[in-house]
């Protein structure tokens, strides 16, 4: 059958223009630096979409109503991945990414923010991570892209960064305080970065209510850990759920990537690690000592009146390590994270120092040191620095066992509450019992560390016994034999 040719109105319309359509950029010259999904039409500012377009056949629709829900503008110079592509084109109001390291989600990550407060509509995006540290990689991105285009935003660092474009805003978030902070507001798209690391109630009591108002939508990006909350919601993507759209992507899914670097990779971890880090795939790791199960409920425990004393532990650096602090607040029965830092790379002196300062702002009372090779100078030098209190203790392969018992149990029976740190929460995923002929090896896996660990496992250890009358359950001895 022969084609019928388009009618001259319509071989006159702009690409980027229909009467009643709302596009900005209608009667207007293209502005520079987009370019169309449709790499043969003109570059087109924006366009809203808009339910009347959905009723016109494909070829006589707006070019820029066919790509990306209506909004047909990419970063210029940027060109997706396959699996960025298919993030960006997902139309779910729950999109589930699990990604592998080097993947590329920061930069999906910012593109989607910076194509969402260019809509002409008002927008108020939400970019939530477990720290701050994590969200400003893609805040700063999103920055650069404005600023590469020409758009200049209000820009506040301060309490947290926001940034805000005419009637746009963007804004940065932590969980921390199980999401206190993040409670009453409203927004029409939030994207949870390192979502796997993020509390499942943040996730469903805190954020999700936050869209309700609007219609929003959100996305949860990370490397998967174990099979918690974030693994359920991508199998219900999986299994057709029409609300919710996953997808599983590994690191090599990205060109980018050179080949050299995953075997560099693969060759310094072990392979379960491999194939979680960098196949993003949802495993929990033989000989795991610290279930994921645990942990999560650990993030969601509501904090509670607690009583006992501030505390803290300490594991110093040795070559490649970090040095690591962990503060608690409670006792043996019931006890809460207050906060977690550690140094790399610093002289003897300045990780005293650093360290002192950290607990000081606390008021800790109680610190113990790992004191093994290098630790009786720097347990007094720490003494020395303002922590009077500080005591050392030497690490035997057999006291190191019950650390990781006692912490293990706290965890198991719930009585001890953590904050969202990603580093720890990693370190306690990679935290594995391994069999040797001598007996089993308590660490990290291949090619991570465990200081945080230890750094927490020693200020469990500081805590003060439970109040009197209290019967606390114990596993015995032999947990990892």
């Amino acid at each position: 059958m022969r084609r019928s040719r388009p009618s001259s109105a319509e071989v006159a319309r702009p690409s980027c223009a229909w009467a009643g359509a709302g596009c900005p950029c209608y009667g207007e010259p293209a502005k520079a630096g987009f370019i169309h999904h449709e790499r043969r039409s003109p570059p087109c500012a924006l366009n809203e979409a808009n339910p009347h377009l959905h009723r016109l056949p494909l070829r006589t629709r707006p070019l820029c109503a066919l790509s990306l829900g209506g909004i047909c503008v990419f970063p210029s110079g940027w060109h997706p991945h396959e699996g960025q592509r298919a993030f960006l084109e997902a139309q779910a109001p729950i999109r589930v990414l699990a990604c592998g390291r080097r993947w590329g989600k920061t930069e999906v990550v910012a593109v989607e923010c910076w194509r969402t407060l260019l809509t002409p509509a008002p927008r108020t995006v939400l970019l939530v991570a477990p720290s701050l540290e994590q969200a400003r990689l893609a805040f700063q991105r999103v920055l650069e892209l404005l600023e590469s285009h020409s758009f200049i935003p209000q820009v506040r660092q301060t309490p947290t960064p926001s940034l805000r474009l005419k009637r746009s805003l963007l804004q940065v978030k932590s969980v921390a305080r199980e999401g206190m902070y993040l409670r009453g507001r409203k927004a029409h798209l939030i994207i949870v970065d390192e979502a796997a690391y993020v509390p499942e109630a943040v996730v469903y009591e805190v954020l999700m209510p936050m869209l309700a108002d609007t219609g929003g939508r959100l996305a949860l990006v990370s490397t998967p850990r174990g099979q918690n909350y974030f693994y359920r919601l991508y199998q219900r993507g999986q299994s057709g759920d029409p609300a919710v759209w996953s997808l599983r992507s590994p690191s090599w899914a990205n060109p980018m990537l050179s080949p050299a670097t995953l075997r560099m990779q693969a060759q310094m971890l072990t392979a379960r690690q491999y194939r979680v880090e960098y196949g993003a795939e949802f495993l929990d790791p033989a000989g795991q000592v610290f279930r994921t199960e645990w942990v999560d409920r650990a993030l969601m425990l509501q904090p509670e009146t607690v009583y006992g004393m501030v505390v803290a532990g300490v594991d110093w650096a040795r070559y490649r390590d970090w040095t690591a602090a962990v503060v608690l607040y409670g006792s043996r029965e019931r006890a809460q994270m207050l906060g977690a830092k550690r140094w790399q790379g610093l002289a003897w002196s300045q990780q005293v120092q650093q360290v002192a300062q950290f607990l000081q702002g606390f008021g800790v009372q109680r610190v113990l040191c790992d004191r093994t090779g290098v630790g009786d100078p720097l347990v007094e030098a720490l003494q020395h620095a303002g922590m009077p209190f500080a005591e050392g203790i030497a690490f035997t392969q057999a006291f190191k066992q019950i650390l990781v018992e006692t912490l293990a149990l706290m965890l198991e029976q719930g009585r001890l509450a953590l904050l969202p740190e990603p580093t720890l929460l990693q370190e306690l995923y990679h935290f594995e019992a391994q069999p040797t002929p001598s007996g089993v090896r308590l660490g990290a896996s291949a090619g991570t560390h465990d200081d945080m660990v230890m750094a927490l496992a020693l200020a469990v250890w500081a805590l003060p016994p439970a109040p009197a009358g209290e019967v606390i359950q114990t596993s015995g001895r032999g947990r990892f034999q």
